[in-house]
């Protein structure tokens, strides 16, 4: 071969697809292997700046993230970008503003943008939002009208993530459109979500909600995927399932239920309470994922307790998954929980497939695990992930039964 640099005679429009897979940094120190490369990275159709972490006492970091992110894009000469990512560990002095509209002005599909206590004041560019599908807005404070204006005007949105927005209050996602996954976390502020006729959506994720969080949902035929996180003096799991429609519970097929790291067990014990009074069940729940903060503790029995009942409420469950929490605070070789005997009636869960993930061997843990493998007469697989607190090393043994 006379000529080793077959690459370099590839079209333009290939070189640029490849480049623009690979990071920010590694795309545009491309410009430095010949003329032919020198300019190809200012086509680039995927933006992704790299996480950056900032820290006050070197001020000098700040303003040169900035001035990295402006360079690259008053220098951009190409047309529709594919995405747009940039994420910040630590707020600064930031035009927000101006790169968003920067990527809704080359029309990008994909916009993810992080950066803590920044407020957006003026309204983006309507033209750009026809295009958008995926919007991932975290640590951004918005207004209520803000929102309510994107989501209006983003006629073919898909995907929506709007994670600590503690200035939203009202938010309304109200009418037909496209949207499939929907993740609202972490709204310290919210007084009411609703959420009607939207009825291409599959996936809700809803974690820490305002306690006292007033929530409708209506005409949603394609939610199958819930996810709830509890966290105290917020709006608990079984709050938000009892106010639901009882026909949307009937729909769901996945559900998630996760704690915060730090256990607070009048949380589960409230939770358990509500569970008895309520008494609704999950007529189609096929799949049931609980994270669970365990401790040592004299009350932590109501873990358990919770746990078994949200499994009792699925008539025709296939999996379960029990993740436990890491609990860093405590010496397995020295404590053991002095937890209540679990004096639960037997039951018959459906389960086919039982996976317990981050077992440590804690007493409530083995006595959750043990109840549950008792009681689940359809068992076919049992898969146990055990971690040990001390030693690091996981050891992940698949049983089929």
């Amino acid at each position: 071969m006379e000529n080793g640099d077959r690459i370099s005679e590839l079209p333009s429009d290939i070189l640029i697809s490849i480049i623009s897979r690979l990071p920010m940094r590694e795309a545009t120190a491309t410009c430095i292997l010949s003329t032919r490369w020198q300019h190809l990275h200012a086509y680039i159709t995927h933006l992704n700046f790299p996480k950056f972490t900032y820290y006050s006492h070197i001020d000098y970091m700040n303003p040169y993230y900035a001035h990295t992110v402006n360079q690259v894009l008053n220098s951009y000469k190409g047309g529709r970008i594919k995405e747009f990512m940039l994420e910040l560990h630590k707020c600064g002095k930031f035009n927000i503003e101006k790169w968003f509209e920067f990527a809704l002005t080359r029309q990008a599909e994909i916009i993810h943008i992080s950066l803590p206590g920044m407020v957006v004041h003026g309204l983006p560019n309507t033209n750009g939002l026809k295009c958008l599908k995926d919007l991932s807005l975290i640590d951004i404070q918005m207004t209520d009208q803000y929102f309510n204006f994107l989501v209006s005007n983003c006629l073919v949105l898909e995907c929506v993530t709007i994670k600590c927005s503690d200035k939203l209050e009202n938010v309304s996602i109200v009418g037909p459109s496209q949207l499939k996954n929907l993740n609202l976390s972490f709204l310290s502020g919210v007084r009411s979500i609703v959420i009607r006729d939207a009825i291409s959506l599959v996936s809700l994720t809803c974690c820490e909600w305002r306690s006292g969080c007033s929530v409708q949902l209506s005409n949603i035929p394609k939610l199958t995927k819930l996810d709830l996180r509890d966290c105290r003096h917020n709006l608990t799991q079984v709050e938000f399932l009892a106010q639901m429609p009882s026909c949307i519970r009937d729909q769901l097929q996945l559900l998630r239920l996760s704690s915060d790291s730090f256990p607070s067990f009048p949380m589960y014990k409230y939770n358990l309470e509500l569970l008895d009074d309520l008494s609704f069940q999950f007529a189609n729940m096929k799949h049931l994922e609980l994270v669970l903060a365990m401790a040592i503790d004299p009350e932590c029995y109501y873990v358990p307790r919770y746990a078994c009942r949200l499994a009792e409420t699925c008539d025709s469950l296939e999996k379960l998954v029990i993740r436990f929490l890491p609990w860093v605070m405590m010496d397995m070789g020295e404590f053991e929980c002095n937890a209540e005997p679990y004096n639960h009636p037997r039951c018959d869960l459906s389960q086919k497939y039982l996976e317990i993930l981050g077992y440590s061997g804690s007493s409530s843990e083995r006595e959750l695990a043990v109840y549950v493998i008792n009681n689940a007469t359809s068992l076919q697989k049992l898969i146990l992930d055990g971690t040990c607190l001390k030693r690091p090393k996981r050891k992940r043994k698949s049983i089929n039964l």
